[in-house]
């Protein structure tokens, strides 16, 4: 007869804790199997051989490791982020910067997008959700694990030998063809299009530190003219002032004058005040603190020049909208993904095949056994499933639609807008030219004594005026070509363009 023994009862209380934690997991089995033989007939013990070979392969092998997020390290690393960081430096010779040109002494548009590719949090984030679903093709590709039932009965009138039945079964799924593939393709799709919406968001980054930077060449630029209009007006005031002391004008001309004069100086004060907000936002584009930037030469010449209109032909800006965007792309990877998961919930119809080979240990008699089961689709037929799969499909080819009838009426959009502001540029060019040609001719009368110093003053104030109207000009010219790259999603300046995804660093420190 056999008889519950002490081992086993103790494997009882412990069955849980030793399948959690499998470093226990061998010495309990072999204690089990050395108290089974005294019980068990010869062939008996492969039921607990059997036993301990399935638990020791569902053992888990990857243990678990912390990883806690310390913020004040967060921000002391944030604070020492540099233009001059060896990490960054290396990561932009790997891209192709010669390293004797490195540390740059000029920063520009191209070297400062490098620069926020490498630190801003942005894309660190993007990058994790890609990774992510990298992850998620992993999961999609494994195959069903085999699952283990055991069970055991004692009989109180047993005719056999013993009055235990002890039972073990292995199952095993066999998945009907097509369902793993189409998983597959459908992680590999979402994974795709995650990898195009990390480059979305560093297309973005770019765009935003241009206009950054843009904002900043402006209002130093500005600063200048204002302060040669000052330097003019300062003058024409302080002659004024001593014709009225000579009693010839009234002190209405010198007043409206001097109220001039304070409002552009106002002007000048309040653009300089923006300096500092200017040079954080530009610091916070590139994913630096604002002090990185305080000491850092910006190359800001490239962003006073403009492209012609015979540069930007209409066909092939359109047809560089539709091919580079990558929100297309990203759009065209989830439609794919919405067809896989369609071929996924048809494959569903097939039912999974479950293998069970088992064997038990009956009163003294070795059975063998081998079930087959599998899922009648009598009630349903996955109707309901293909029914959202093929609305969801249908879903995604109408976003794509709109999304590219969107792309085709920003890039006209853009490129109309681009052209009128070359002709508003143009048009302040001639009245430039205009006024220079008046300011030389005054200039000319002046020297031959002619025109007095008053007068000549206000022709280069025109001429300053002039100037601020052709600098408006341009810097509403290089904005509305900032927005027809974003139409584009490619740079048109001729700058460098940006680097492969898989170039962009997954984290900076």
């Amino acid at each position: 007869m056999f008889a519950v023994s002490a081992p086993l009862l103790s494997i009882r209380r412990q069955a849980l804790w030793h399948v959690i934690c499998p470093r226990h997991a061998l010495h309990v089995i072999s204690r089990f199997i050395l108290s089974s033989r005294k019980h068990l007939n010869n062939k008996a013990p492969l039921l607990p051989m059997l036993l301990a070979t399935c638990l020791l392969g569902a053992c888990a092998t990857q243990p678990y490791q912390a990883k806690p997020i310390a913020p004040e390290q967060a921000a002391q690393q944030w604070r020492e982020r540099s233009l001059q960081s060896l990490l960054l430096l290396a990561y932009m010779a790997g891209q192709g910067y010669a390293e004797n040109q490195l540390p740059l002494k000029e920063w520009g548009l191209p070297d400062l997008t490098m620069a926020a590719f490498f630190f801003h949090p942005d894309l660190e984030l993007v990058r994790a959700q890609w990774q992510a679903t990298q992850a998620a093709q992993t999961t999609a590709a494994q195959k069903p694990n085999p699952t283990l039932n055991t069970s055991a009965e004692h009989h109180s009138k047993a005719p056999g030998v013993s009055p235990w039945t002890l039972s073990v079964a292995l199952g095993f799924t066999l998945e009907a063809s097509g369902k793993r593939e189409a998983r597959m393709e459908q992680a590999a799709s979402l994974s795709e299009a995650a990898r195009l919406d990390s480059g979305q968001t560093a297309w973005q980054i770019r765009s935003r530190l241009r206009l950054r930077l843009l904002d900043y060449y402006a209002t130093l630029r500005r600063i200048e003219l204002l302060q040669k209009e000052i330097a003019v007006r300062t003058e024409i005031v302080g002659l004024l002032e001593a014709r009225l002391g000579a009693g010839l004008i009234c002190d209405v001309d010198v007043s409206n004058t001097r109220l001039q004069l304070q409002k552009t100086q106002a002007v000048l004060d309040a653009e300089t005040s923006r300096i500092p907000e200017l040079q954080a936002a530009l610091a916070a584009a590139v994913g630096l603190p604002a002090a990185a930037l305080a000491t850092t030469k910006l190359l800001l010449a490239p962003l006073d020049r403009t492209m012609a209109a015979e540069q930007l032909p209409a066909a092939e800006i359109q047809r560089a909208a539709l091919l580079n965007r990558l929100d297309i792309r990203a759009a065209l990877a989830r439609y794919s993904a919405a067809e896989a998961k369609l071929k996924l919930e048809i494959a569903k119809q097939r039912p999974d095949i479950a293998l069970g080979p088992g064997y038990s240990f009956d009163q003294g008699d070795n059975r063998w056994s081998l079930g087959l089961s599998l899922a009648l689709a009598w009630l349903n037929k996955n109707e309901g499933p293909i029914a959202e799969a093929q609305a969801q499909r249908e879903v995604e080819a109408r976003q794509f639609k709109a999304l590219q009838a969107r792309v085709i009426g920003e890039q006209e959009q853009g490129l109309v807008r681009y052209l009128a502001s070359l002709d508003e540029l143009a048009k302040a060019g001639k009245l430039r030219q205009a006024v220079a040609a008046k300011a030389a001719l005054i200039e000319k009368q002046f020297d031959a004594g002619y025109s007095d110093r008053v007068e000549f003053a206000g022709t280069r104030l025109e001429s300053i005026s002039a100037e601020q109207a052709v600098f408006d000009a341009r810097i509403r010219a290089q904005r509305a070509l900032g927005a027809l790259e974003d139409a584009v999603q490619q740079p048109l300046d001729g700058s460098a363009p940006l680097p492969e995804l898989s170039a962009v660093r997954d984290s900076a420190p």
